[in-house]
C-alpha cells in the first residue's frame, strides 16, 4: 500500500491482515479449550466462545473509531488520561465496585459488564511517554544525562504501586519495560537506562522474596520437578502440553491438557494449548504473526509524520508484542509464570478491547505516513 490517494484513507493492510488472522485463530483457539468447561458449567459448549467472540466485534468497533480519529487528538488529552486511568486503578480497591479473582483485585464491576482498568493504564502510560519525549526532545539531545528524564519513572512508579497492591506484578513489569525501551528509542544515555534497570532489578529481588507466592513462581521456574504437584504443576503440564503437539499436533480439539491439568487454559495459558493441539507448524505461525505485527508497527514508528507519532507508535508496538512474547515465554518455560494475557488470542473483554484500541491508532498513524509521502 504504497502512496495515498487525496481524499482516500491509505492504511498499512499488512497490519490489518496480521491482527485480524490472529483475532480469527484466537477465537478458534478459545472455543476448542474451553468447550467443556462451558459445557460443565453451562450446559453449552460456546459459552465463553460466543462471549468472546461479541468481545470482538465490541473491540472491532472501536479499531474502527481510532483508526479514523486523528491520533495527534490524544496529545492535549494524556494528561487528563493519565489522571484518570490512575483514578480507576485506585476504585478497584473501593467495596462493592471493585472486583476480587484468583486472590487479586483487578477488576471494576460496572454492572453490564466488567473491566480490568490495568490493561487501559498501560495504553494512556505510552500516550502520556510519547507527549513527554516529544515535548523534551530538544532537551535530550543537548544533555542525554538530564535529570529531567527521572519523571515519566516517578510517573510510572505510583502508577506500579498501586499495580502492586492488586498484585499485579506482571503489569507492573510490563510499565517499567516500556518505559525503558521507549527512553532507549529517545536516544537517551544508555548508561543511565542501565543504573535504572540494576535499581528496577534491585527492587524487584526485594518485591518477589518478600511475598511467597512470588518467590515460590521463581522456583517452580527453576526447579519445576522438585514440586510436581504443587507450584510446579502448572508450568510442567504446559511443557507436557507442548511436547504432546511435536511437529504437527494432536490435532484441534484434541489436546488432553485443558480438560483438567491448566487451570483456565483459555486463558493466560490458552498458547500451550496451541502447542499441543496444532504443534510446531502452528506455534511457528503464532510467532510469524506477531513478528509481522512487530515490524509493521516500527515501520509505521519510522515513517510516522511527527515526533509524537513516531514514540506513539513505537510505545504501542512494544506493549502489544513484548506482553506476547512473555506469555510465550512463560508457557514455555522460559520465563517465571506471570498472570499475563497473550494479546488479540485469550479470552478476555479489556485484554481484546485495550489491544484493538491500540492498533486503532498505529493504523491512524500509518494512514497519516502515507498521506505525508505523497505530499512531499
Amino acid at each position: 500500500m504504497e502512496g495515498y490517494s487525496r481524499g482516500i484513507r491509505r492504511y498499512d493492510i499488512w497490519l490489518f491482515i496480521a491482527v485480524s488472522t490472529l483475532i480469527s485463530l484466537g477465537l478458534i483457539m478459545v472455543y476448542s479449550t474451553s468447550a467443556m468447561a462451558s459445557l460443565i458449567k453451562y450446559g453449552i459448549s460456546y459459552h465463553y466462545a460466543l462471549r468472546q467472540f461479541l468481545y470482538v466485534l465490541f473491540s472491532l468497533f472501536f479499531v474502527f473509531i481510532f483508526a479514523r480519529m486523528d491520533y495527534h487528538v490524544l496529545r492535549p488529552l494524556s494528561g487528563f488520561l493519565l489522571f484518570g486511568g490512575i483514578f480507576l486503578l485506585a476504585m478497584v480497591y473501593v467495596p462493592h465496585i471493585g472486583l476480587s479473582a484468583g486472590g487479586s483485585r483487578r477488576w471494576l464491576n460496572l454492572k453490564i459488564i466488567n473491566i480490568q482498568p490495568s490493561e487501559f493504564v498501560k495504553i494512556i502510560f505510552v500516550i502520556y511517554l510519547a507527549k513527554f519525549l516529544e515535548k523534551y526532545k530538544e532537551i535530550l539531545d543537548n544533555n542525554k544525562y538530564s535529570i529531567l528524564f527521572a519523571y515519566p519513572f516517578m510517573t510510572m512508579a505510583l502508577i506500579d504501586g498501586l499495580l502492586l497492591k492488586q498484585p499485579d506484578f506482571g503489569s507492573a513489569s510490563i510499565m517499567f519495560f516500556l518505559a525503558i525501551l521507549m527512553l532507549f528509542v529517545a536516544g537517551i544515555s544508555l548508561a543511565y537506562l542501565f543504573s535504572v534497570l540494576a535499581v528496577g532489578s534491585i527492587g524487584a529481588y526485594f518485591l518477589i522474596l518478600s511475598v511467597p507466592y512470588r518467590r515460590d513462581r521463581i522456583l517452580a521456574f527453576l526447579h519445576p520437578f522438585h514440586d510436581k504437584s504443587g507450584v510446579g504443576f502448572q508450568i510442567i503440564q504446559s511443557i507436557y502440553a507442548f511436547g504432546r503437539g511435536g511437529i504437527f499436533g494432536v490435532g484441534l480439539g484434541h489436546g488432553k491438557e485443558k480438560l483438567i491439568f491448566l487451570p483456565t487454559p483459555y486463558s493466560d495459558f490458552i498458547f500451550s494449548s496451541v502447542g499441543e493441539e496444532l504443534g510446531l507448524i502452528g506455534v511457528a505461525v503464532f510467532i510469524l504473526l506477531f513478528l509481522i505485527l512487530a515490524y509493521r508497527g516500527l515501520r509505521i514508528a519510522v515513517n510516522a509524520p511527527d515526533l509524537f507519532g513516531t514514540f506513539l507508535a513505537y510505545g504501542l508496538t512494544f506493549l502489544i508484542v513484548f506482553s506476547a512474547f512473555i506469555n510465550i515465554g512463560v508457557t514455555m518455560g522460559a520465563l517465571p509464570t506471570k498472570g499475563l494475557a497473550l494479546p488479540l488470542i485469550s479470552y478476555g473483554g479489556s485484554s481484546m478491547l485495550a489491544s484493538c484500541i491500540a492498533i486503532g491508532i498505529l493504523l491512524n498513524i500509518s494512514s497519516q505516513s502515507e498521506k505525508k509521502k505523497e505530499f512531499e
